[in-house]
This record gives C-alpha cells, structure tokens and sequence, in this order.
C-alpha cells in the first residue's frame, strides 16, 4: 500500500467529483491499513500519521458536500420554493419572529385605549 501525501483543499477543489471519489477510498483504504498496523505494535511514525489521514478525510468530505450544495443550490435558484436544508439560515430569533405587519396588529380593547389616550401636543415647548 502507498502511502499518500496530504492534500491541499484548494488543490482538491480543483478536481473533479468522481477524482474525489477515489481519493478518499484511497485514504480510507489507507486509514485501515494503519489502524491495523497500529494493533500490530508498529513504528511510532505511523501511528502519527493516522491523525494527518483523518483530517485528510474530513478534509476531502468536506469539499464534497460543498460542491454539492454549490450545484443543488445552481439547480433551485431560479425555482419558486428552494427546500430547507438550501435556505438562508438565519438566526432564531429571525426565524421566528413576527413580521413587521404582524407587529402592528393590535387587539379592538388596544385600539380603544390607544385612541383615547393619545400623546397630547402643546403650542408652548418647554
């Protein structure tokens, strides 16, 4: 088995999906490979290196999801509804909020008391 560098992420934009693909049956591939050794009393450098080919994974997975999130979110962009996972997030608080014309919305007994007790305005300004 051969042991592979680390990969840049810009470098692994670049590729292709299906190049992904294989890079990362590679590296999992390789990531058993020392997770046996491991068991096997191996060399102190390998087991080192079980930690650069997880982060390589992650890394690798990582750029997967966003290039395809990139293309789902090209193919409902111009759709009248996109679905959830593609939407703004936002924070809770938005989310969950009132509208501004639901905020103005006031009960009739609101609307009664508002009307009579309206701020006064004097000619004299103090």
């Amino acid at each position: 088995m051969q042991q592979q560098k680390k990969a840049p992420a810009f470098k692994l934009r670049e590729s292709s999906e299906e190049e992904l693909l294989k890079t990362l049956v590679q590296f999992r591939s390789e990531l058993v490979g020392l997770r046996t050794s491991k068991v096997s009393s191996a060399p102190q450098v390998k087991l080192a290196r079980i930690r650069v080919v997880r982060k390589t994974i992650a890394r690798v997975l990582t750029i997967l999801n966003e290039k395809r999130r990139t293309a789902a979110k090209e193919a409902w962009k111009n759709k009248k509804y996109t679905p959830k996972d593609l939407r703004v997030k936002g924070t809770k608080a938005s989310r969950s909020g009132l509208s501004a014309a639901q905020l103005k919305l006031q009960t009739v007994k609101a609307q009664k008391k508002a009307a009579n007790n309206r701020t006064r305005k004097f000619a004299i300004s103090a």
